[in-house]
């Protein structure tokens, strides 16, 4: 039976709470459950560190297969060493090599370390005792368990099976437990889709790791990766959307991934970091491996996973606004040999907002099991349910904002939409399946399928005009799902092989891999009402939708199929080449308004989408790179052409070069990097205005972004840790049929932006145990959008800061727990006044939040 704990009754009692009744307190009375701040089990840092193991007594080789899970050592055994043999295991904290001693005791087997990580079980000539010959079934197993001798007495070794977990499941342990301990990361597998090292890609890539989410404590992807250079945020912070600018070009929801799966939901829904292990940002078009998308970059969420030593945690955060919000997070083996493991993260939110009549209230939950199938295969099963509750956030006007109103300014709690009559509710379902094998040392192949649907129901208000004259009254339009809820449905499959191989004396990483993808819309009904004005200085929020003034309806879909090929070179140990290409053919179909009877619009569209890289390292820790790289996004079939063609997609292209350099043991880690972006064939309006009044659209629009970027993550010494970065960047109209663009700075594109954020925690003395952080943001200003009268939005700087307190509970408490964890939080601590976004240049500036204080209680188990 495993052993659960100091205080048994307390943990289980947990672990059933984690299982099955949080969700159901959850959604009962939201603010019942909390946040894992726990470090997770798995393979250490250093091989002296100890390691709570729990290991039961079990057939040999399933302990030394839990064994390798627990420490993350790869352990090769003779199956006739171990066949019949009996352990006694291990339990408690142990360092590894005395954990493996413990667990060989009285086998008669010792071990041999062939390197820092690889182990060999052998035959302990010295203990007189002989494999096989222990447990119930050992007198029968005995002689099959002796290794023949000759006639010398020399032992004829049999050739070893290992005994062991996927190599891939090992790698990703330690990974996991590096992401809760240091913000510095050594590789990232959204660049290569293969295990490379970030030193050796020739691209851009930052990781936000674990860690960092937790000591912010932040919940939405866009303040997440504010501490990203040349990320810049695109929505408001009360808002459901997670909209971002990269390089100064939107994140659209093609350009959203998951586990490396394409995920169509998280841009209309909002993600949240309560089971988000690591986040991973390319940048710049990345179709060489994920098809069509925005050339700013792709933002793969890596999801937390189960782990082979039992962690239950949990904590309750308070926050101004009424904002209450609590996690589980509990993970562990699900059998004795720790083959099967299981994860299951839950979230509750009850929270308004620092805007008038603005929710934010949700409730998730997201179970895992992975299954180690064998030595060379595992498999993962995932899903994952999450469900928002909130309204429609649109913005305030110019005139009261960042232009002076002759009433005075507006206020930052203002709300322009209908009141407790408004809903933005949307549902997100997420399942999928990853499956690895290793073939052997050299190929390797992943299969891994998704399946998400989004569902949303809205009725909401947006905003018109201002009176010119009082600059009070704001019209308003209104809509509403009248068709009931919106559905979306998303399927991705991937197919990697990868292969490591050798020819004429240069190393060579292969991949090849296809992707099936398909988008569909159900067919919906929206209509269009009128609504009254709205005073902005005396808002009376006691009407809702008046009289219906149109409809509209919609569906679709659209069939991806994708091959892409790919070769790492290392053509000299310090210089190491990177080609590869990718092959699309996209279908679509739409129909812009079905009831109506409008005929549907089809259109087939193909991408060729190549990378080319070359690094060289003239010492081991700088890697000095260079790329090209090119992307595309086909255009939608509904687009009206006057020749009464089809549009061809939108293509990019991206020059890169920079410089990486990991310092001090891999303790700091660096990005300079210098990069020229463009985006061409853009459909602008018909410079013809009759014709552009009847939808008609050309093709000649480009942009272009270029500029500098200087990433920094450090995780200097014990208990301190920085992240830092500095972006300017140069985005504007190269092309276009209206001449009043050309040279227009692209909306919400600051040429300039700097972040830092640090902690530290004490190690001794009397403050051990204690920390503090603190980090400061600063936006130059921006253009509110290239559209209508150029209005910038003021630059601002935002200075957050952190206290700390960690303490180790004593053994027998009557929780059972092992760690408290106190953390207060303060976000805007000047509270400043500043617009984070705008939409267009009149009606629709977005306000960020002001001074925000959260207060987090959790515990680990």
């Amino acid at each position: 039976m495993l052993t659960i704990g100091r205080c048994g009754i307390a943990k289980q009692a947990f672990q059933k709470l984690a299982m099955g009744v949080g969700f159901f307190l959850v959604v009962a009375s939201g603010p019942l459950i909390g946040s894992s701040l726990a470090q997770e089990g798995g393979a250490e840092l250093k091989n002296d560190t100890a390691i709570d193991f729990h290991i039961p007594p079990q057939p040999l080789g399933s302990a030394l297969n839990a064994f390798a899970v627990a420490s993350g050592w790869q352990i090769s055994a003779s199956s006739e060493l171990t066949k019949g043999t009996d352990s006694a295991g291990v339990v408690g904290n142990y360092s590894r090599e005395q954990g493996l001693h413990n667990l060989l005791s009285g086998t008669g087997l010792t071990y041999r370390m062939d390197g820092q990580q690889m182990v060999t079980i052998e035959r302990d000539a010295s203990s007189g005792v002989v494999p096989g010959m222990m447990g119930a079934a050992g007198a029968g197993a005995a002689a099959g368990a002796v290794a023949a001798e000759n006639a010398d007495g020399a032992v004829m070794q049999n050739p070893q099976k290992p005994v062991k977990v996927p190599e891939i499941m090992v790698k990703d342990v330690k990974q996991r437990d590096d992401d809760t301990k240091s913000y510095v990361v050594e590789e990232a597998n959204a660049a290569t889709r293969t295990d490379t090292p970030v030193r050796d890609v020739p691209q851009s890539i930052q990781v936000i790791t674990r860690k960092v989410l937790e000591e912010q404590r932040v919940f939405r992807v866009p303040d997440v990766l504010q501490n990203i250079a040349g990320v810049n945020p695109n929505s408001n912070p009360s808002g459901i959307f997670d909209s971002v600018l990269v390089r100064g070009f939107l994140l659209s929801n093609r350009n959203f991934y998951r586990n490396g799966l394409f995920d169509g939901t998280a841009g209309q829904l909002g993600s949240d970091t309560y089971n988000m292990q690591r986040i991973e940002m390319l940048k710049g078009p990345s179709a060489v491996l994920y098809g069509q998308g925005d050339p700013g970059g792709i933002l793969n969420i890596v999801t937390r996973k189960p782990m082979p030593n039992p962690s239950y945690a949990g904590n309750v955060t308070l926050g101004n606004f009424n904002f209450y919000r609590s996690e589980i997070d509990a993970t562990g083996p699900l059998n004795a040999s720790k083959t099967l493991m299981y994860r299951l993260d839950v979230v509750g939110q009850k929270a308004n907002t620092f805007i008038d009549y603005v929710s934010q209230d949700l409730v998730g939950i997201a179970p895992t099991v992975t299954w180690l199938m064998g030595s060379r295969t595992t498999l993962t099963v995932e899903a994952d349910y999450l469900k928002r509750w909130s309204n429609n956030v649109n913005g305030v006007p110019a005139q009261g904002s960042v232009l002076p109103n002759i009433n005075g300014e507006l206020p930052r709690n203002l709300y322009v939409g209908l009141g407790d009559f408004d809903k933005n509710n949307r549902t997100s379902y997420r399942i999928s399946y990853d499956l690895t094998h290793q073939f052997n040392n050299t190929w390797s192949i992943r299969n891994a399928y998704r399946y998400s649907q989004l569902e949303y129901d809205q009725l909401t208000a947006s905003p018109g005009t201002l009176s010119v004259i009082n600059q009070r009254i704001l019209t308003r339009s209104g809509s509403n799902n009248a068709s009931g809820l919106a559905r979306e449905h998303h399927h991705d499959m991937i197919t990697n092989l990868v292969g490591h191989f050798r020819i004429f004396e240069m190393d060579h990483t292969l991949l090849t891999g296809v992707e099936f993808r398909q988008d569909m819309v159900d067919p919906w009904v929206r209509t269009s009402n009128s609504v009254a004005p709205i005073d902005l200085f005396a808002p009376n929020y006691s009407f809702g939708l008046g009289t219906v003034t149109g409809t509209s309806s919609f569906k679709g879909d659209t069939k991806n199929a994708g091959l892409y090929l790919q070769d790492q070179i290392a053509l000299l140990p310090n210089l190491k080449f990177m080609g590869g290409f990718r092959f699309d053919y996209i279908h679509q179909m739409q129909n812009l308004n079905w009831q109506a009877g409008s005929p549907q619009q089809t259109s087939d569209d193909t991408g060729i989408s190549p990378r080319l890289g070359l690094v060289y390292q003239p010492i081991e820790p700088v890697s000095l790179y260079t790329s090209w790289m090119r992307g595309f996004s086909a255009n939608a079939p509904g687009s009206f052409n006057p020749t009464g063609e089809l549009f061809k997609p939108e293509r990019s292209t991206q020059y890169e070069i920079g410089v990486k350099t990991f310092f001090l043991e891999n303790r700091v880690s660096t990005t300079l990097a210098w990069y020229h972006l463009t985006r061409e064939n853009l459909v602008t309006p018909d410079p013809d205005p009759a014709r552009a009044l009847q939808g008609f659209s050309v093709q000649t629009g480009e942009q272009r972004s270029q500029g500098i970027e200087l990433d920094v993550t450090a995780s200097l010494i014990a208990g301190w840790n920085i992240i830092a970065s500095y972006a300017y960047t140069d985005a504007e109209v190269t092309q276009d049929n209206n001449p009043a663009l050309l040279h227009k700075r692209l909306a919400n594109v600051p040429y300039n932006k700097a972040t830092i954020w640090s902690t530290y925690h004490f190690q001794e003395g009397a403050l051990k145990g204690f920390g503090l952080g603190g980090g400061v943001y600063g936006y130059t200003r921006r253009n509110s959008s290239i559209f209508g009268p150029q209005v910038n939005d003021p630059g601002y700087v935002r200075v957050d800061t952190a206290l700390y307190y960690d303490h180790d509970l004593p053994q027998g408490n009557w929780l059972g727990a092992k760690v408290l964890n106190m953390a207060v939080n303060l976000r805007n601590l000047l509270d400043q006044r500043y617009i984070v976004q705008s939409s267009n240049s009149t009606t629709a500036f977005q306000f960020a939040e002001p001074r925000t204080i959260l207060a987090t209680v959790g515990l680990q188990f």
